[in-house]
């Protein structure tokens, strides 16, 4: 029995259709991703515990003219959104690359709080925090990304109509914005009249200041 052949995105994990050049959940560029299958998964996984890590402990980025480092997939900057598509990949001078900073998005009545692990997290009703969001009918089934590069956290919108708010404002779709401690985020709201709406969500970051 033949077995299924894929990309697995190396930002969040995605199994892709092999034909695809974007992940269909992060939209991390593919182009250079090989197509493999769960038998071909087990044995590089198996090769990589087996060789350890990487010799100094680094990773390879894509560094952008204005500092920040960026995952090697990147195509724009996360902190100026230059286009960095040619920029080649090269060892980070400052250790693991893209090893996450300790972040946490947490609802403001303390009732549930969501660990952010990965360089690049897709959230809403149909991504990541589905169990808490998908009674929220203002949130988008993709609504947000949450990029962790150059040890800072930013968010960008990609709802494109429901819209993300950092502290009340809306932030421009497709622009990452920085989040700083203690920011307030909603998603698909904002405080009216000092009021949250229900159907929204609305959570504080925890993050280096």
């Amino acid at each position: 029995m033949a077995l299924n052949k894929f990309k697995v995105c190396p930002a969040c994990g995605e199994h892709n259709p092999p034909a695809l050049l974007e992940c269909k959940k992060c939209e991390t560029d593919l182009t250079g991703v090989k197509v493999v299958d769960e038998a071909l998964l087990a044995a590089q996984s198996a090769a990589e515990r087996s060789a350890g890590p990487p010799s100094g402990g680094r990773s390879l980025i894509r560094l952008c003219d204005c500092g920040a480092e960026n995952p090697p997939q990147a195509r724009k900057c996360v902190s100026c959104g230059e286009d960095i598509s040619d920029v080649r990949a090269a060892e980070s001078k400052k250790g693991l690359a893209g090893s996450p900073p300790p972040a946490l998005l947490r609802s403001f009545d303390g009732s549930f709080s969501y660990a952010i692990t990965k360089p690049v997290t897709v959230i809403g009703r149909e991504g990541e925090m589905s169990d808490y969001l998908q009674e929220k009918t203002y949130v988008s089934r993709k609504h947000a990304k949450v990029i962790i590069a150059n040890g800072e956290v930013y968010m960008e919108d990609v709802s494109g109509t429901n819209h993300t708010f950092v502290n009340n404002a809306p932030i421009p779709a497709g622009a990452p914005t920085r989040l700083k401690n203690g920011d307030e985020v909603g998603l698909g709201g904002k405080l009216v009249n000092g009021e949250r709406q229900t159907q929204a969500a609305y959570f504080v970051i925890e993050a280096p200041a």
